[in-house]
């Protein structure tokens, strides 16, 4: 048997076992239940919206303009990642069973670099398939077209991506002479971009009207028509032309010069081919050991963390519960500091920049970042319990090590909540301070009489209603462990992953709608007898009632769910 025969079969084989075991685990009700409400969500939310033929025309230009406009600039932000971040190595990644069974075996380098590209290839294909079924009917009529179109462009930057990394390893082993060519040639090519990006906006200047129907996205056309841009934006647009075919003339048109560059692309893959083997094997033993880490309850990166600095110092005497709540913002500090930096960055940049313009622009801007604060923390109250699960979510797999300490179950959980609710809740109150110095968007005196007793409410509000929701989340993982992946290896993939996530997300929800029901109805009777004295400045003393009763309602959940935390027992029901 060739090469390229056992690996059809191995594919074959192995696709083969997988909808084995998926159909198997069906055999239990609550995969089969999971399955049901997953098929039906997909169904009812994507594939019966699902139109192609005639759908092109009742989209505005405008969402045209913009679906072309993300294609073209993901191909270019593609094109800049694969020589600008990631390590100076091969791209090509293993599984540690490709390892043991291919490289051992009586096979060429090339064969296992045709192997992986045809991988490559396989990613690309079901990538354009997806993208033809939930973004081809707003930016063509013909769904054939736009997936061969798709996957053309999408293969073409996996070898795009692929030769660059080869091309980088080689400029790696020149050392620190490399390194400096590399980045002059991206300094020179950005330099480029920058000037041309300028001129066009020079000669083509942000509209004062911009609120007028149509005004921006005639600006928008004319400027990627624009001299300059248009030659930076050139290669990309002709490699998504074929997936924005309107008809067959077009695509065919179209197509050669996208088919020269795919053939271009993998000949230079060809010739700049470099040993790959050795960084492989080093790849697939590191992930080998990280999924063995995370499997034992430890720390993917153990070492790594161990050297940051912690997030306060943590006394030899006091409350054992601060132990873990230090222990948790150690753990998830990654995470939690990139997205707090990332709001931090785009608000105290939008600061800046307003500051430093003219009058004008800085009373706009502020205009803009007042309600955006505002918006993004009350959105917060809603995405954060999920987001952020530096919490039982996470310590689960660590059942053991957590019973062993010297706490009562109420301490346990309230000490893993603690970390969450902190973080969210110190994000919320910084968005909100931003918010209310900036003002409310708009010069009308309504809002602004509401503005700042409306502001002080939520601030007042938002944080225990996420103390609410984090602990309706910590709740399911200990009452329904089973349904509620913990951050482990091996949670459950599939249509019956999805499913069972649906059911507890909706659980939730209906459990918290619940909790705010008397919070309300306390905020109301504080409120609103307080209005006729005070007016708009009732509301912080009415969302303070409503507060107290959902810290009650937590505080009393704590002890229960601290009860049934000492009970918990995972080893018989985890999830698959």
């Amino acid at each position: 048997m060739s090469f390229s025969s056992a690996v059809v079969f191995l594919w074959l084989a192995s696709s083969r076992n997988r909808l084995r075991l998926q159909l198997q685990r069906l055999r239990r009700p609550r995969y089969l239940v999971g399955a049901l409400v997953g098929l039906g969500y997909v169904y009812s939310i994507f594939l019966r919206r699902l139109e192609f033929g005639g759908t092109l025309s009742n989209v505005p230009p405008g969402v045209r303009l913009f679906a072309e406009l993300s294609l073209v600039v993901s191909a270019l932000v593609t094109v800049f990642s694969a020589w600008a971040l990631g390590p100076d190595r091969p791209s090509l990644t293993f599984t540690e069973s490709e390892v043991v069974q291919l490289f051992p075996a009586p096979v060429t380098r090339r064969s296992l670099l045709h192997y992986k590209l045809a991988r490559g290839l396989m990613g690309a294909g079901a990538g354009a398939l997806f993208a033809s079924l939930f973004v081809g009917r707003l930016v063509s009529p013909a769904p054939g077209f736009f997936f061969l179109g798709a996957f053309l462009s999408l293969g073409t930057l996996y070898l795009h991506s692929t030769a660059a990394s080869f091309m980088r390893t080689r400029w790696g082993e020149w050392g620190t002479r490399g390194l400096v060519a590399r980045w002059v040639a991206l300094g020179c090519v950005l330099a480029a971009v920058g000037l041309a990006v300028y001129s066009s906006l020079e000669a083509h200047p942000f509209p004062r009207t911009v609120g007028t129907p149509g005004v921006l996205r005639n600006w928008v056309q004319s400027l990627v028509e624009a001299p300059g841009l248009s030659a930076v934006l050139w290669p990309a647009r002709l490699l998504v032309a074929p997936a924005l075919a309107r008809d067959a003339s077009d695509f065919l048109s179209a197509l050669p010069p996208v088919l020269v560059l795919a053939l271009a692309h993998y000949v230079w893959v060809r010739l700049a081919e470099v040993p790959f083997e050795e960084s492989a094997v080093t790849q697939a033993e590191t992930r080998t050991r990280e999924r063995a880490q995370r499997a034992s309850g430890g720390s993917a990166r153990g070492g790594a963390l161990a050297s940051r600095k912690a997030p306060f110092r943590l006394s030899a005497r006091g409350r054992p519960e601060v132990a873990l709540i230090w222990k948790n913002l150690i753990t998830r500090r990654r995470m939690t500091g990139g997205v707090v930096s990332v709001l931090a960055s785009l608000l105290l940049g939008c600061a800046i920049v307003a500051m430093m313009g003219e009058s004008r622009f800085f009373t706009d801007t502020r205009r803009v970042l007042g309600p955006l604060g505002v918006s993004l923390a009350a959105m917060m109250a809603v995405v954060g319990p999920s987001v952020f699960r530096m919490d039982l979510r996470m310590d689960l797999p660590k059942l053991d090590l957590l019973r062993a300490l010297p706490l009562a179950g109420w301490q346990v959980v309230g000490a893993e909540l603690a970390a969450s609710a902190l973080v969210v809740g110190a994000l919320q109150l910084g968005l909100l301070t931003v918010g209310l110095l900036c003002g409310p968007g708009a010069e009308d005196p309504w809002l602004a009489t509401w503005w700042w007793p409306g502001g002080v409410a939520l601030a007042v509000l938002l944080p225990t209603v996420s103390l609410a929701g984090l602990f309706v989340q910590n709740a399911a993982v200990v009452l329904f462990p089973a349904w509620v992946p913990a951050d482990r290896t091996g949670s459950a993939r599939g249509i019956e992953a999805l499913g069972q996530r649906l059911l507890t997300l909706v659980g939730s929800l209906v459990v918290s709608l619940v909790g705010l029901l008397p919070a309300a109805l306390a905020g109301a009777v504080v409120g609103f007898p307080l209005w006729s004295s005070l007016e708009v400045w009732a509301l912080p003393l009415g969302a303070a009632a409503a507060s107290a009763v959902l810290a009650g309602e937590v505080g009393l959940g704590v002890l229960t769910l601290g009860r049934a935390f000492e009970h918990l027992d995972v080893s018989e029901d985890r999830p698959e």
